[in-house]
């Protein structure tokens, strides 16, 4: 059986929670399938330009077939765009087409492989609902595919022309139950079957230490892990840590790995360490006070579930129904809603040591029980197999 995995950027360089999520699939799932990658050359999501070379390749030994994005994308006109016709309206069918086509990545020679070799593959798993790859690479293949749409609450999640990718495939996968919920909400489309599955999270081996054995940053700290992005919430973060400072004087730093997308400040106390290794990142995770995730558009969160697994607990946003419902599940966590709120759960988490170490227990056992891989695994293994038998 052939699968072809079709996602907006692939590469173990890529950052990403939808791509990594991709990858991580793609490679477990060779072991009982015949599986292709079809993606773009890009490794940027802003602007979508080549990086790597098109034409058939690998990664990890995984085949991979790379096709250009032409034009890039502006993000100046792009942002403009959303600003005057999209925000805080409910946009007109050509508006709403015309941001897909600003939103991209303008990936015709995917859509022509698609439409060409739709016979070649016996099913075409897409990633990522909001992308153009996704977006006119289902409606080639409708018959063959199946969608994981990484949706979450979010203004574009509503525009009409979604609504055929939420009907057309063969079967759906969810990342949380609040995921599935909102979809099915919007777009009353609860008769596609469909299941919540998530990320598999891996127990990591013991991480090893530089030469050292030391850490990068001083204790204590708390943690964020991600893109570091003003719509990741990473500047109201940054604005609520210096003013906790300012109120508490406590000797504390926010220390934030990852990718940079905006400005930080200069701050003694905010420390940028870039994008680390599997192995360092556990280790600043175990020896993080709290992982903290303050973005408000979420439809699983691999770093919160990392952050469980190594045995700590979380402060997110209380604006997303996704992050929420996995501290309720869990009892390994807390939301906040406003500063008055992430101050005192703050407060509260870093002077209970122990409050500390029960959350953090309760989030590693709720993801040994819901994210192991070798549940995941099973989960997509039949779906992939009963959606190409439909």
């Amino acid at each position: 059986m052939k699968v072809a995995f079709v996602v907006q950027r692939y590469g173990s360089e890529v950052q990403g929670g939808s791509e990594s999520l991709c990858r991580w699939v793609v490679e477990r799932m060779t072991k009982y399938f015949q599986v292709e990658v079809l993606t773009t050359c890009a490794i940027d999501y802003l602007t979508w330009r080549d990086h790597y070379r098109p034409g058939p390749g690998e990664v990890n030994g995984i085949p991979v077939r790379r096709f250009s994005t032409r034009p890039p994308r502006k993000m100046r006109q792009f942002n403009a765009f959303t600003r005057k016709r999209i925000a805080n309206q409910k946009p007109s069918l050509p508006d709403q087409i015309e941001w897909m086509r600003l939103q991209g990545p303008l990936c015709f020679d995917l859509i022509g492989y698609l439409k060409e070799f739709r016979r070649a593959y016996d099913l075409f798993v897409f990633f990522t609902y909001s992308y153009f790859t996704t977006y006119l690479g289902l409606q080639m293949v409708p018959d063959r595919s199946l969608l994981v749409p990484t949706a979450h609450d979010e203004p574009h999640i509503y525009f009409d022309i979604f609504k055929p990718i939420f009907h057309l495939p063969r079967g759906i996968i969810y990342n949380t139950e609040e995921e599935k919920q909102l979809v099915h909400r919007i777009f009353a489309n609860s008769h596609v079957p469909n299941e919540v599955v998530g990320s598999g999270i891996s127990e990591a081996e013991e991480p090893k230490a530089g030469p050292s054995g030391e850490l990068p940053v001083r204790s204590p700290y708390i943690l964020y892990v991600g893109r570091i992005d003003i719509m990741k919430g990473c500047g109201e973060l940054v604005d609520y840590f210096v003013r906790y400072l300012k109120e508490t004087g406590r000797d504390l730093r926010l220390v934030l790995v990852g990718k940079k997308f905006m400005q930080l400040p200069e701050h003694p106390q905010i420390l940028h360490l870039g994008v680390v290794g599997e192995g360092d990142k556990r280790r600043l995770m175990e020896n993080a006070e709290v992982g903290i995730n303050p973005s408000e558009y979420e439809s699983l969160s691999l770093s919160l579930l990392e952050s469980w697994s190594a045995g700590i607990p979380v402060l997110v946003n209380g604006c997303s129904e996704v992050l929420v419902g996995h501290c309720l599940r869990s009892n390994g966590g807390l939301y906040y809603t406003n500063y008055g709120e992430f101050s005192l759960c703050l407060e509260v988490l870093l002077s209970r040591p122990e409050l500390r170490k029960k959350m953090g227990e309760d989030g590693r056992r709720y993801v040994q029980t819901n994210y192991a891989w070798d549940v995941v695994e099973e989960k997509y293994l039949k779906l992939i197999t009963a959606s190409s038998k439909r």
